[in-house]
């Protein structure tokens, strides 16, 4: 049991998913489906407001995925209409490699305040290190961050490998590598990802890692890189604010992780 109550702390989550309303049962079964999962909520707004408050959320980076080029557009410009309707949103846009006027979409990200591009190669079906997101690297340059899904033992499209070769040939990017920089694939990440322009999140691991390896990878990654982050709907809000609390880390790490390190990266 921690020695800490969620109020002792300011919390950002810096890792949530959200959809238009009447979706998002459904958007939030098929993530869960993908995993073999059943989602701890719905993804609509509201829900995620209800569900952070009860644990002294005080802010969210929201964010969503296009599983099509056709998407694209729709989504950013949900994520914008709820940040402006909600003080707590932090939103980032999303992109496809495969779309037309990707430079032009890229430029409204901005132009409407989003923070930063969620990609997830595995629902996109694209390699971390094609030619296409090559094109895409290159062009946003150090501009915007990437929100980045790392790593399935089924899948190697977003394989700690290829965010390597990435890095390697984009040194200025910047990137939040989720999940302790590969789901699944850990110890890739922890040989591949400890680097200057590289933060993590802590989502969808916490339930598969003994405290012990949590800790080993927050002091490899160093506090300063780590953020607090649910992945939700997937996961029951209170369960995973419990296994990062239930990690009994020092005070002053608590509060970098769970929001001190999100706002200084951000400049909030």
């Amino acid at each position: 049991m921690s020695r800490y109550a969620h109020g002792d702390f300011e919390i950002i989550d810096a890792h949530t998913h959200i959809f238009p309303a009447p979706l998002a049962d459904k958007a939030a079964g098929s993530i869960g489906g993908f995993y073999g999962l059943k989602p701890g909520h719905s993804g609509a707004a509201e829900d995620l407001l209800r569900e952070g408050s009860k644990y002294g959320v005080k802010k969210y980076l929201v964010c969503s995925v296009a599983t099509s080029p056709r998407q694209v557009r729709d989504i950013n410009n949900f994520i914008a209409r709820e940040c402006a309707e909600h003080s707590e949103f932090f939103g980032f846009g999303t992109v496809h490699p495969d779309m037309e006027g990707l430079e032009d979409e890229v430029e409204r990200i901005m132009r409407m305040g989003l923070r930063g591009i969620k990609l997830h190669p595995d629902f996109q079906q694209f390699n971390l290190d094609s030619p296409e997101a090559f094109r895409l690297y290159d062009m946003v340059g150090g501009r915007l961050p990437f929100l980045l899904h790392m790593g399935d033992h089924r899948y190697d499209h977003s394989s700690p490998e290829r965010l390597s070769i990435v890095l390697d040939n984009f040194p200025k990017l910047e990137v939040i590598a989720a999940h302790f920089g590969g789901f699944m694939d850990w110890e890739s990440a922890r040989a591949l990802l400890r680097r200057s322009n590289v933060k993590v999140d802590t989502s969808s691991s916490l339930f598969m890692l003994d405290k012990g390896y949590v800790k080993k990878l927050i002091d490899h990654y160093g506090v300063e890189n780590c953020f607090f982050g649910t992945d939700f709907p997937l996961w029951n809000y209170g369960g995973e604010v419990e296994r990062f609390f239930d990690l009994d880390l020092p005070f002053d790490v608590m509060e970098r992780i769970l929001s001190l390190n999100f706002r200084e990266y951000f400049k909030i």
